[in-house]
């Protein structure tokens, strides 16, 4: 860009982008660049990701609560608006209001009446502004519906979805500091049988290693 960044996180293994902070004509721009990953990294993994996080932004639009996407600028790397707020992994835990997971729990619901399931959302995707709103960030593994899909993408979307609403319940007990049960109680059928199919396997495994 011929900018000198104002700041630099610098991603936490192979598969994790750098993430650049420029000011533009007064304006504060986030830039992904796998750039510096190593070369077999940032040409399988790096373009892989750019590819579909570009998908992902763009059909989701203008969803509210997500950063907004400014577009694609090369081949290993994408370019957001910066989002100033810290990551919900930041927060101490029991900290955090049920208001917060509220508004997180309607960033969600958005991206899924655009087709988009984040199917991997962590901690460190939410982001919480000093006025309380929340963000989300990261659709480098999020998976898009598409405008005609079959019986098998539709299931899948479905599945990841519900996926997405397990993980957002569980931050919920965990950052407000209610029980887990009673955040998982008020999930929807869909999410809750993938809870309990995932208590089955964790249960199991358990089991096979011998512990109690």
């Amino acid at each position: 860009m011929g900018l000198t960044p104002e700041r630099q996180l610098v991603g936490r293994n192979l598969s994790k982008a750098d993430v650049l902070l420029y000011r533009v004509d007064g304006r504060r721009i986030a830039v992904k660049d796998y750039a510096a990953r190593p070369f077999l990294a940032r040409h399988t993994v790096g373009r892989l990701l750019v590819g579909r996080e570009c998908r992902a932004y763009e059909r989701a639009g203008a969803v509210p609560g997500l950063a907004p996407f400014l577009g694609r600028l090369g081949p290993l790397t994408l370019a957001t608006a910066w989002i100033d707020a810290i990551p919900l992994s930041d927060l101490p835990q029991g900290s955090a209001s049920p208001e917060l997971f509220d508004r997180l729990d309607a960033v969600i619901a958005g991206l899924h009446v655009r087709g988009v399931a984040m199917s991997d959302l962590h901690h460190r995707d939410v982001l919480v502004a000093v006025d309380g709103s929340v963000h989300l960030v990261d659709l480098a593994m999020a998976y898009v519906l598409g405008p005609r899909p079959g019986w098998f993408r539709r299931r899948l979307f479905e599945r990841l979805s519900a996926q997405d609403r397990l993980s957002a319940a569980r931050m919920r007990a965990r950052f407000t500091g209610r029980s887990e049960d009673e955040a998982l109680a008020a999930l929807d059928p869909a999410a809750r049988r993938l809870w309990r199919a995932g208590r089955r396997i964790k249960g199991l495994w358990d089991r096979l290693r011998g512990s109690n």
